[in-house]
């Protein structure tokens, strides 16, 4: 917990925000995820798939390509999420949410209309109706609305 109260320190002050508690959820996910040791990748990607094979049924061409998206995903955030515990460099909490933004598009960018509609309206639905089921998605991954407070919050391009 003290490695979250850290990053929090380096996120510029919003309020008490969906943006902040995103951060809180994300950082403590990978945190969670981390500390499963060996079984870190793979519980990530079963989690992260899981929870969207609910809502977006993959087919089973897509299953490989997901669970090797999730996988690349997590090997990809760790370092980034190390680095910014350590440093506790605005700079590297910037690269984290930043690199979360764009594994978001690269989620939606292979998924298809029908997939990414389906997934954008439960994501919506939750953010509008269920706050703790909302908190559980937004661990992982962006409801369209949050996904562009990030981005203009912190200018992604």
């Amino acid at each position: 917990m003290k490695k979250l109260s850290l990053v929090l320190l380096l996120i510029p002050f919003f309020g008490f925000s969906q943006i902040e508690n995103s951060i809180k959820l994300k950082v403590a996910i990978v945190q969670q995820m981390i500390k499963k040791g060996a079984d870190a990748e793979l519980n990530y990607w079963q989690t992260k798939g899981k929870i969207t094979y609910n809502i977006v049924n993959y087919t089973e061409e897509q299953n490989p390509i997901f669970k090797e998206l999730f996988c690349n995903q997590f090997r990809e955030i760790v370092p980034i999420y190390n680095k910014m515990i350590v440093s506790e460099d605005e700079k590297d909490t910037n690269l984290f949410i930043k690199t979360l933004i764009r594994q978001e598009d690269d989620y939606r960018n292979l998924l298809t209309k029908n997939q990414l509609e389906l997934y954008l309206k439960k994501l919506a639905d939750f953010e509008a109706n269920d706050i703790q089921t909302n908190d559980s998605y937004s661990s992982l991954f962006f409801s369209e609305k949050l996904l562009q407070e990030f981005k203009i919050r912190f200018d992604y391009r």
